[in-house]
């Protein structure tokens, strides 16, 4: 079995070679290189990316070479590569060019090399028998000879199947079960013997054992009923197990698979239709995977059946399927035309549902392929495909309003049209949009309106009608007419695309969120236009109101503004609003408070000044009236008149949220300045309402992640008893206080209360990352790699407060590394500089704002200072296991979330703004006001694209950069370009919200970069912002409301293309790769000369 992980801590700990240095390491004593042993060691735990790092991606012997193409799936090198080198052992080259032959699906290639094989070697080892009876009995073919060994017990687990299958064939149950039995017997003996550190090892066991299994009830129904029919009930089941196995990768998948098709042919042979059927779904399984020669053979075994379904089937849709993904577009378009003309014939009188669910889907399909190859015009492939795919679905199903009795099935297959549709006229409508504001557009404009003044001048002179008059007065309405025609296009498929979008809301189907935003973002960007705001009438009402509660932050601020679409806008807005608020209380009534509640803050300042109480004094519901910025009291106004609407019907609740965050905004605002240098627990005072608060049965915790139940039904919720009369100072400039609320389960939850500070910014970035882990939770990649951010609730009160959930078990990688006398740089090398000592002398290198200067200095710095991160792994994982996992989900971490950050514009990513969880060893990003590239305009520019430093790197391993981290940003990197559209509309919608404040203001520019030492070297903090000097909040938000909108929107315009530049590939003008994007990024992150001209509070050299 081995202990892999305690070989390869070894390992890394006993060489300290850089990538390049690792194919040079000599041999051991046992004789192997350092690559081959580190490649083997991560082969065996089964880690996909970490062979990278060892030389995996350019290895210099043959057999590290091979293993590398077999890891990554490339059969077909790797079977070239087995041909070509001699060197290997012959039993390696044999056992290898079997491996790839199979993979490959050359199965008659295979059946020939393994006979010639067996009249070449007649006594062959184990390992090649196996081959062989596995060729067998996935070929059919049932004329081996009989093993010389006569003992069941003595078969490898092949040979085992091979004779099941058989004795299945054959009626003969007593074989069958001893054969059975005998199997079984040997992977249990195999799975005991394996090492339990790594799951890897045991998924190939149990996949045969799940294939024991389904073998095992095939015979026992056989045995029973002895009818083709006994399969019937199994077949359910496989097809319900399915829905299990496609989150399986498919290399586990495709056994199971086989042996189905081997059962339906030995046990079942007059079944032919449930053959078709399975062996269908295995080449779409196939495919997905990106496995073309399996989906390909099984298409091929479905012609060979001798009595398969006649008429068009499921099965032919899947062919043509094949041939797109294999990039023979001719070949799979020739197929599904062909399909229509047969099926258009089909249904043109009555016929079954499925019929015309697969009429509907191929028209579909074919649609996008003509518009993906540019084969027709926009109009006929919407007219003649896509809606013809719609109106043929819904005669199938109906429009889903009804109530008809669809079926999940037909729910979710009409979705899927209505999405398609939805796309295609929203990519026309962008389309067009896009052209409309191009300088060609605009010169196309100007020259008719000259065009036009020249007829009207000759007319007014009252000429005689010319040539030249008459030709100019054509072109003219030649022109007009192709501008309104263009209007009127742009007009049809933005109507078209809302209505779809409703649609497809309405039934349901996967990632609604994204649909959301669509939809929301073209309904806010033409909310002038009544053919908009009748289609949103209708879809407010339709629409499931849950699907609107990742937009309500956005949908509540424009709230009473001043949009283009008036009253009518503000009315359907309004309802929207109260439905989501009344169906799902507990994720947005605290954000229509937070609205009403904007100006509570400046109110209790100036009642605490005329009271002259030292922590403020309560806040009623009524006293905070005029207290907002005037550009706000419409949408104050608006809030509290919808809050009042929710009172009626939920009167108790309103009242305790209304009391609950009241008392939160006079903690936030108590002036502590008293209690500053205190690092014990103090009691709150007296006069402080929160000490008041008792069983809010009606309020859940705020800070409380609370999953949203479609039905609105939440009836184990766990709500606010009460807060514990103890508090404590987080540090920093505001002094936000640590709190613990008591909730109704018993448990305690800690809370970051904070004043001065609008957290607006931190929970709509929140809210990015949340739409992103759903990007990455959508790809198998990042999702079997489990990349995700970590996020934590964030919820403003008010303009100026709000409450924040702690991040229980985590500390700045700032506490860690750096602080004073305790921190690992230290500890660890204590004859290094202090961190302060590097600071000072950075700043006085920066005095002189010579950048070789600022190199040289910072190499000199880098010099007297070595990176330790590593050491924060082997403190806390003794256990090797642990140590490799906790590190591998390190590394993950700072991959997913330093793409994501870039995407963002992330910035400010100083070691105090990074926290490192203690137990799972993933970061959690806080202080989240710097992004969408603001942190490119502070007076001292960041240079860097993420936080990758050399302490950073060191917490990586050996590998550093390579292997887990390269790859892992890669495949990040993959999913948010391929998710562009999703991305830039989310985006879009966050930008153009009239509360949020990502524009980087002088103000909050220079109090980024003037932090006091003691804020960035030891504040250990948790919470957005809390380097931040005392606010300016209404200042910086009176400075927003008094730019021009224009002028905003042509920054949020040039914010969205740089963004859109990022998610294609465009880096200093010219388009990459994903693997030359983050290759270039990982350059510029760790570039000493980019560091060298940070700021030195960032402290680069940490």
């Amino acid at each position: 079995s081995g202990d892999f992980n305690s070989r390869s801590s070894h390992d890394e700990d006993s060489h300290k070679s850089l990538l390049e240095n690792i194919s040079e390491t000599g041999m051991d004593e046992a004789n192997i290189s350092l690559q081959d042993l580190l490649l083997e060691v991560y082969r065996s735990i089964g880690e996909p990316d970490s062979l990278y790092g060892c030389g995996g991606g350019h290895p210099v012997h043959a057999l590290a070479r091979v293993r590398t193409y077999e890891h990554e799936g490339e059969w077909e090198k790797a079977l070239g590569a087995y041909d070509l080198d001699t060197a290997l052992p012959m039993g390696v080259r044999q056992a290898g060019i079997l491996q790839a032959l199979q993979n490959c699906g050359l199965d008659l290639v295979l059946q020939r090399y393994l006979r010639g094989l067996e009249e070449e070697l007649p006594e062959c080892s184990a390992d090649l028998e196996e081959m062989r009876y596995q060729a067998a009995w996935q070929a059919g073919q049932w004329d081996r000879e009989p093993s010389s060994r006569s003992e069941p017990h003595s078969l490898g687990y092949h040979e085992c199947l091979y004779y099941c299958l058989q004795a299945l064939h054959d009626r003969e149950f007593s074989s069958f079960t001893q054969h059975l039995a005998a199997a079984r017997v040997q992977e249990m003996r195999e799975l005991s013997a394996l090492s339990l550190e790594s799951v890897h090892a045991v998924y190939p066991a149990l996949c045969r054992l799940r294939s024991l299994s389904e073998m095992e009830a095939a015979g026992q129904r056989l045995h029973r009923f002895r009818l083709f029919q006994a399969l019937a009930p199994l077949q359910d089941s496989w097809r319900q197990q399915l829905l299990v196995l496609r989150e399986t990768d498919f290399r586990y998948q495709e056994p199971v698979l086989s042996l189905r098709t081997a059962l339906h042919r030995q046990a079942a042979p007059e079944s032919t239709g449930a053959l078709v059927d399975h062996l269908t779904e295995l080449a779409r399984l196939a495919r997905l995977a990106g496995n073309a020669r399996v989906s390909e053979r099984a298409i091929q075994a479905i012609r060979q059946c001798p009595r398969r379904p006649h008429g068009v089937h499921a099965w032919q849709v899947e062919d043509a399927e094949m041939f797109w993904a294999k990039q023979e577009q001719g070949r799979a378009m020739g197929i599904m035309k062909g399909l229509l003309g047969t099926l258009k014939a089909q249904v043109a009188g009555e016929c079954a549902k499925e019929l015309l669910a697969l009429y509907a889907e191929c028209l579909g399909r074919y649609g996008h392929w003509l518009a993906e190859t540019c084969s027709e015009s926009p109009s006929i492939i919407l007219s003649e495909y896509l809606e013809k795919s719609v109106s043929v679905a819904e005669r199938a199903w109906g429009d889903g309003s009804g109530g008809s009795d669809e079926g999940e099935g037909g729910r979710v297959c009409r979705a899927a049209l209505y999405l398609s549709l939805a796309r295609f006229a929203d990519a026309q409508h962008r389309s067009i949009v896009a052209y409309m504001r191009s300088a060609e557009y605009e010169n196309k404009r100007a020259l008719l309106r000259k065009a036009k003044e020249d007829v009207t001048l000759l007319q007014s002179l009252k000429l005689q009608p010319s040539r030249y008059m008459v030709k100019l007065q054509r072109e003219c309405d030649l022109d007009e007419r192709e501008l309104l025609s263009l209007r009127q296009d742009r007009e049809r498929f933005l109507v078209e695309a809302l209505v779809n979008y409703v649609r497809c809301l309405r039934s349901g189907g996967a990632h609604g969120e994204a649909r959301a935003f669509r939809l929301v973002s073209l309904w806010l960007e033409n909310s002038a236009e009544q053919q908009v705001n009748d289609v949103m009438r209708t879809g407010v009402t339709d629409i499931p109101p849950h699907k609107f509660l990742p937009l309500i932050y956005q949908l509540a601020a424009r709230m009473g503004t001043k949009m283009a679409g008036g009253e009518a806008f503000h009315s359907i807005l309004q309802k929207l609003i109260l439905r989501v608020t009344l169906t799902h209380p507990h994720h947005a009534l605290l954000v229509v408070l937070a609205l009403a509640n904007a100006g509570k803050d400046e109110l209790l300042q100036t009642v605490a000044a005329r009271d002259g109480a030292r922590g403020g004094s309560r806040l009623s519901r009524g006293d905070s009236k005029g207290s907002s910025a005037p550009s706000d009291d419409d949408r104050v106004r608006a809030t509290r008149a919808l809050v009042e609407q929710v009172r009626k019907q939920q009167p108790e609740l309103v009242r305790d949220t209304e009391k609950l965050c009241d008392a939160y905004i006079m903690l936030a605002n108590m002036n502590a300045e008293a209690w500053r240098k205190q690092t014990k627990d103090m009691l709150i005072p007296k006069d402080q309402p929160i000490k008041e608060i008792r069983n809010l049965y009606k309020v859940v915790i705020p800070t409380l992640e609370l999953k949203v139940d479609p039905t609105g039904q939440y009836p184990d919720l766990v709500t606010v008893r009460a807060f514990r009369p103890h508090f404590r100072l987080a540090g920093g400039v505001n002094l936000p206080k640590i709190i613990d609320c008591e909730g109704s389960d018993g448990r305690t939850y800690r809370q970051l209360v904070k004043g001065r500070d609008d957290l607006r910014q931190d929970a709509v970035m929140q809210q990015v990352f949340h739409m992103c882990n759903e990007l990455l939770a959508g790809s198998a990649e990042t999702r079997t790699r489990k990349l995700s951010i970590r996020t934590y609730k964030v919820v403003p009160l008010s303009q100026r407060s709000g409450v924040l959930e702690w991040c229980v078990g985590t500390m700045p990688i700032g506490d860690y590394l750096v602080q004073k006398d305790t921190g690992a740089h230290t500890k660890y090398r204590p004859n290094d500089w202090p961190s302060m000592h590097c600071r000072k002398f950075m700043n006085v290198a920066a005095q002189d704002r010579r950048n070789g200067d600022l190199f040289l200095a910072y190499q000199e710095l880098c010099h007297h200072f070595r990176p330790v991160f590593r050491h924060f792994f082997w403190e806390r994982f003794l256990d090797p296991a642990v140590w490799f996992e906790r590190r591998l989900s390190y590394t993950r971490s700072v991959a997913t979330s330093s793409i994501v950050g870039y995407i963002v514009g992330l910035g400010d990513r100083h070691v105090q703004n990074i926290l490192i969880d203690l137990n799972s060893a993933e970061l959690v990003h806080i202080d989240l006001g710097v992004a969408f590239e603001q942190g490119r305009i502070l007076p001292t520019p960041e240079t860097v694209p993420f936080r990758l430093t050399r302490d950073i790197v060191d917490g990586m391993g050996i590998t550093g950069v390579e292997g887990v981290f390269r790859r892992c940003c890669e495949k990040t990197m993959e999913v948010m370009r391929n998710s562009q559209e999703a991305l830039l509309t989310i985006v879009e919608v966050l930008l153009f919200d009239p509360l949020f404040d990502w524009t980087m203001n002088p103000l909050k520019a220079l109090t980024l970069q003037t932090r006091t030492e003691d804020e960035t070297e030891g504040t250990s903090t948790m919470g957005p912002t809390l380097g931040k000097a005392p606010a300016s909040g209404r200042a910086v938000h009176q400075e927003r409301n008094g730019m021009d909108p224009q002028s905003l929107n042509k920054m949020a315009e040039r914010v969205l293309m740089r963004l859109q530049q990022k998610l294609k590939g465009v880096e200093e003008g010219s388009v990459l790769s994903v693997p030359g994007q983050v290759n270039l990024l990982i350059q510029q992150a760790t570039d000493p000369k980019n560091l060298s001209r940070l700021f030195p509070g960032w402290q680069p050299w940490v």
